[in-house]
C-alpha cells in the first residue's frame, strides 16, 4: 500500500493516517539511555577534574613555599646568619622593643620591599604604626589548601624549623630549653634542667644540645648571647641539603579569635614547627631516648589537623600522606608522614654530628 500526499497551502494531507503517521521526539527508554550515558561520563570525569584541581593547589602551595624559602636563604646570605624565629626587643628590662617574626626580615626578598620600608623596627608589631602592616594578606605566605585562611588578614601557612622547642628566661636563667608540650627539657640526661655549663665529663649542657637540635630560635637577649642564637650556613655541619628549614602548618598563622595573631607575631606557636621530644619521662637519661617519639602522637606529622588554630605547632597539611618541606640548600620535597623518628630528628638538626657521644646519638 502506498501513502498519498497532497500539499495545499503548505499543509500535508495523508490519505492513510496509520501509514503516514510521523514520529516526533524520543521514547522514554531512549531518554533514560541518554541520561545514563551522561551520568557515567560525569562519574568518570569528575574525579579526574577534582584530582587536577587538588594537584594544581598542591603545586601552587609548593611554589609559594619555594618563594618564601628562597627569601629566607637570601635574607640569610645578606645577614650572614639565619633570622631569628621571633624577635623580642633588645633585652632591656622594662622595655617592650621591637617584637616581630622572621617574616618581617624576608619581606624585601618576597617582593614586599614597600611593606618592609614602612615597618618601624623600633616599635612592637602591634603598635599602631605596624599593626595594619602585619594584617596585610600576602598570598605568597599561604597555601591554597589552608582551610584556616581568612581573606584580608595576615595569614601564614609556612613555619620554620625550631627543633625540639623554644627557650625562655626561667628563674633568672637565660635560654632555658622548653618543649611545646613537655615543659623544661633535660636533654643531656643529668637530671638537671636549664643548666648553663658543660659538665665535667664533657657532656654538653641542655642549652648547648638544644641549639644543636633546631635551626631557628627566639632572639631575646643582648650582646654575645644574642649572636649565639643564630645559626649560619657555614655552621651546618650536617650539610645544607640535610637540614630542614621550612615546612607547612595549616593550623598556624592568623586566628580570628586572637587579635595578636598574624604573620608578624613572634609567638613560636604561630611561626615555627617542632619535632616531638625524643625522650621518655621528661629526661634524656640512659635508656629513655626513643626517637620514635620524634614523629608520634600529637606531635607527629599531620597529627592535630583538627586542633584549634595556633595550638599545634607541628608540620601538617591536607596533602595525602605528608607535607612539603624546604631545605637549606634551596631544594624542596615531599616528606612522608611515616618517616622514621630518628631520621626526622636528624633532618631537624643542623649539627647532628655534634650529638655524637651523647645519649641523643643513640
Amino acid at each position: 500500500m502506498m501513502c498519498k500526499r497532497s500539499l495545499s497551502n503548505r499543509v500535508s494531507m495523508c490519505s492513510d493516517p496509520e501509514c503516514c503517521r510521523q514520529r516526533s521526539g524520543y521514547t522514554i527508554i531512549e531518554l533514560l539511555m541518554v541520561v545514563g550515558v551522561i551520568s557515567i561520563l560525569i562519574a568518570l570525569v569528575l574525579p579526574a577534574v577534582q584530582s587536577a584541581r587538588n594537584s594544581a593547589r598542591q603545586v601552587q602551595c609548593l611554589n609559594n613555599m619555594r618563594n618564601v624559602g628562597l627569601g629566607l636563604i637570601q635574607a640569610t646570605d645578606a645577614a650572614d646568619r639565619f633570622p631569628a624565629c621571633g624577635y623580642y626587643g633588645d633585652g632591656t628590662p622594662g622595655t617592650v622593643g621591637s617584637f616581630r617574626s622572621w617574616v618581617v626580615e624576608i619581606l624585601p626578598y618576597i617582593d614586599q620591599g614597600t611593606l618592609y620600608n614602612q615597618w618601624n623596627f623600633e616599635k612592637h608589631y602591634l603598635d599602631p604604626l605596624n599593626a595594619p602592616l602585619g594584617e596585610t594578606h600576602l598570598p605568597v605566605l599561604t597555601c591554597a589548601d589552608d582551610i584556616s585562611v581568612v581573606p584580608g588578614q595576615g595569614n601564614l601557612s609556612y613555619v620554620v624549623n625550631s627543633g625540639v622547642g623554644f627557650s625562655a628566661l626561667i628563674a633568672g636563667i637565660h635560654d632555658c630549653p622548653i618543649g611545646p608540650a613537655s615543659g623544661k627539657l633535660d636533654l643531656n640526661g643529668n637530671g638537671i634542667t636549664c643548666n648553663s655549663s658543660t659538665e665535667g665529663d664533657g657532656t654538653p649542657s641542655d642549652r648547648e644540645m638544644f641549639f644543636q637540635m633546631g635551626l631557628f630560635f627566639n632572639e631575646t637577649w643582648k650582646g654575645e648571647v644574642r649572636a649565639r642564637r643564630h645559626h649560619t650556613m657555614a655552621g651546618l655541619t650536617d650539610g645544607a641539603s640535610n637540614t630542614m628549614m621550612i615546612s607547612e602548618n595549616i593550623r598556624t598563622g592568623y586566628d580570628p579569635t586572637r587579635s595578636q595573631s598574624n604573620w608578624a607575631s613572634p609567638n613560636p606557636y604561630l611561626t615555627s614547627f617542632y619535632i616531638g621530644y625524643p625522650c621518655l619521662n621528661g629526661t634524656c637519661s640512659e635508656g629513655n631516648v626513643d626517637y620514635n617519639l620524634a614523629n608520634s602522637g600529637s606531635s607527629a606529622i599531620n597529627a592535630g589537623i583538627d586542633q584549634p588554630e595556633g595550638s599545634s605547632p607541628f608540620p601538617k597539611s591536607l596533602h595525602y600522606g605528608g607535607v612539603n618541606v624546604g631545605y637549606c640548600d634551596g631544594h624542596f620535597q615531599f616528606l612522608s608522614e611515616k618517616i622514621d623518628g630518628k631520621v626526622y630528628a636528624a633532618l631537624a638538626s643542623p649539627q647532628g654530628g655534634a650529638l655524637e657521644g651523647t645519649l641523643l646519638a643513640q
